[in-house]
């Protein structure tokens, strides 16, 4: 017969030497959890009455003699600081524990914990807490375990990290599929997502945009926001359904006030870009991105950052585009690094350091092609470093590797004239022409020169039409001119896309230069027989000795 009872900080406690009955002290516990239940339910029942400390004092009692569940319920407390302050070193140790101990919830939260990683805090009294290097392997090992006993999480997490190429572990696209599958019988909406996800990669057989797209509506249907975002991508871009811009906002906004920072971005894009049918308005788009950083998304800082470095923010400021190139590097983000870079070339809203400049692109170099594209030029121009041509053709090289358009064309020049490499006038062509398929105005416009000639490859007028145009809508400023002339020799009775380009030309920032004022003459003297107008912007812009301007004066002295 019990004769006292003992009050610990954890609760009650038994004590068996106070007790006459000579019971072992394992069945006097399994009396008491059987009259007040286990050391989890007694702790979970203090934490429904608001006593957060001492449910946590009862699991921690309970933890350190090997409770699976409390050592659960602790790394939770501990995680999410309930009861407690937030140790998460403390709490995945217990997360550990409870793995071993064959908690599906402990080893799926130990399975993300290494797919992402967690990096080192330090405890209130400054040492350095427990700390995760992320390793995608472990993360399979625990994610699998978890999801074989049936924890949707955990098969949707295994499924999202087989679908993934790590450096020690390959890509298992059907397993990734068969365990979406397994979680989506569940009824599991990120399963839905993820298995979305692979199909419009086009990665699992028999499925396409359309399967997706449903997929995503019936995620949208359960309320689960990321769906909304890809219902809105989807309906903006017209991707396994019918493009829909005002229903395409519709569900970004939904996304958006969800807090889905990249619905956020999409907005903001969608009015610094004017699409879906919207407007250019800059204030808008600054509002969008913003909001998107503010929440942490480094693009969006970026894009924000671009906005006051370029001067297109309704107020410009230099100062908070460093604010923000800054705090996105910091985050890891590369681009943020480049153009961090490229300020302290410049001395763009810093003090110019070329020192700087390339400790930056060396430090992303490898992430991205244009920190590798401005180390080649800094070698080539001798910025911060000794003029080197041979190590700039490297790094143009690796850049265009890289599937950097301007490197490429850089590369090809290098080729051309043998600088830093050995002269290769046909690989220089090669080069010229890669540039121009990845989109550098400057490869486009060397490309559309050589067939409107009929220079190192057979002339051929349209083709050169074609990419003079293309460098000419990215602002090439000769390709426009030479669009134009090339129209009026093979094309001149289109005149609607000779005034497109008369237009174009005379809102460009080159519209003094002698190439344009040249231009422009022609224009007024074939499109509008004045012969006045043509000979005065000759006069006014033109030097006396340049050579197509005085071409272009006589003949339409002669006409005349």
């Amino acid at each position: 017969m019990l004769r006292r009872r003992v009050r610990s900080g954890a609760g009650f406690v038994w004590n068996p030497s106070m007790t006459s009955s000579p019971v072992s002290p394992r069945l006097w516990h399994r009396l008491f959890n059987r009259l007040f239940g286990t050391p989890h339910q007694r702790g979970y029942r203090a934490a429904a009455r608001a006593k957060l400390t001492k449910a946590v004092a009862i699991w921690h009692e309970a933890a350190q003699t090997g409770d699976g569940d409390c050592q659960l319920a602790l790394a939770e407390a501990l995680w999410h600081g309930q009861g407690t302050l937030p140790d998460p070193g403390a709490a995945l140790r217990w997360y550990e524990q409870a793995a071993l101990a064959g908690r599906p919830l402990a080893q799926a939260r130990l399975a993300a914990a290494y797919a992402m990683g967690v990096p080192e805090t330090h405890t209130r009294q400054g040492k350095p807490s427990y700390a995760f290097t992320r390793d995608r392997s472990k993360a399979r090992h625990w994610a699998k375990i978890a999801a074989e006993q049936g924890y949707v999480d955990a098969q949707v997490l295994l499924a999202w990290l087989l679908s993934r190429e790590e450096e020690n572990a390959a890509r298992d696209v059907a397993g990734a599929i068969d365990w979406y599958g397994r979680a989506l019988d569940q009824g599991s909406a990120a399963a839905m997502i993820g298995l979305a996800g692979l199909i419009s990669a086009g990665e699992v057989p028999d499925q396409g945009p359309e399967d997706a797209f449903q997929l995503y509506r019936k995620a949208a249907d359960q309320g689960y926001k990321t769906a909304f975002y890809h219902l809105g991508v989807c309906l903006l871009q017209g991707t396994g359904v019918v493009a829909d811009p005002k229903e395409a906002q519709r569900w970004l906004r939904r996304a958006a006030d969800g807090g889905i920072t990249g619905a956020i971005r999409v907005l903001g894009l969608i009015h610094l870009r004017g699409l879906a049918g919207e407007p250019v308005d800059m204030g808008q788009a600054e509002t969008w991105l913003r909001r998107a950083a503010v929440k942490g998304d480094t693009e969006s800082m970026v894009l924000l950052a671009d906005l006051h470095a370029t001067g297109k923010a309704k107020i410009a400021n230099q100062a908070e585009a460093i604010l923000w190139y800054v705090t996105a590097s910091d985050a890891g983000y590369a681009r943020a690094t480049t153009a961090l870079g490229k300020a302290h070339l410049t001395g763009q809203g810093v003090l110019i350091d070329h020192d700087r400049a390339i400790a930056l692109f060396e430090r992303v170099a490898d992430e991205d092609p244009e920190a590798r594209f401005q180390l080649g030029l800094c070698h080539l121009l001798g910025k911060g470093t000794p003029v080197n041509q041979a190590v700039a053709a490297q790094h143009l090289l690796k850049a265009s590797e890289q599937q950097h358009p301007d490197a490429a064309y850089n590369y090809g020049a290098l080729l051309h004239n043998g600088i830093g490499v050995p002269q290769d006038r046909q690989g220089a062509l090669n080069f010229y022409n890669a540039a121009a398929e990845l989109g550098s105005a400057s490869g486009q416009y060397r490309m559309a020169y050589a067939y409107a000639l009929g220079q190192e490859v057979p002339e051929d007028p349209d083709r050169a039409i074609e990419l003079f145009t293309a460098a000419a809508e990215q602002e090439h400023h000769i390709a426009q001119v030479n669009l134009v002339r090339m129209l009026l020799k093979h094309y001149p009775d289109d005149r609607a896309a000779l005034e497109k380009w008369r237009e174009r030309i005379r809102i460009s920032r080159h519209i003094n230069s002698p190439e344009t004022a040249t231009i422009l003459a022609e224009l007024a003297w074939r499109l509008d027989q004045d012969a006045k107008a043509a000979l005065a912007l000759l006069r006014e812009f033109v030097p006396a000795n340049d050579l197509m301007g005085q071409y272009v004066r006589e003949m339409i002295t002669r006409s005349c």
